[in-house]
């Protein structure tokens, strides 16, 4: 069971230590890679906000992107498959045509 101490940042049962880079969603511990952690941060950082491509892009990848925004995409994927195995709620919530939400209802 991991500390709860004021640098962790929660929603529902996921919680993240950015000092640590440490994540559990419940007692699970999860492996992410540096990128898929860092866009973690952001959406923990923005709960309830619909945040766009764009937003990722420049915050998590640190330039605004000129060509196609999948990548935004492709890790919101990786990190989705791995906050989700076995769980019930998913957490990140696309809403179309806009970007993502991170929340604890659907």
């Amino acid at each position: 069971e991991p500390p709860a101490t004021e640098q962790w940042l929660s929603c529902a049962n996921l919680r993240l230590n950015e000092s640590t880079r440490e994540v559990y969603r419940g007692e699970a511990m999860i492996e992410l890679t540096p990128r898929e952690f860092d866009l973690l941060v952001y959406l923990m950082k923005h709960p309830r906000q619909v945040l766009s491509r764009d937003q990722l892009l420049t915050a998590v990848w640190g330039y605004a992107y000129a060509g196609d925004t999948n990548v935004v995409d492709v890790y919101i994927r990786y990190v989705r498959k791995k906050l989700d195995n076995g769980e019930d709620a998913e957490l990140i919530h696309t809403v179309r045509g806009v970007g993502y939400v991170l929340k604890d209802q659907p």
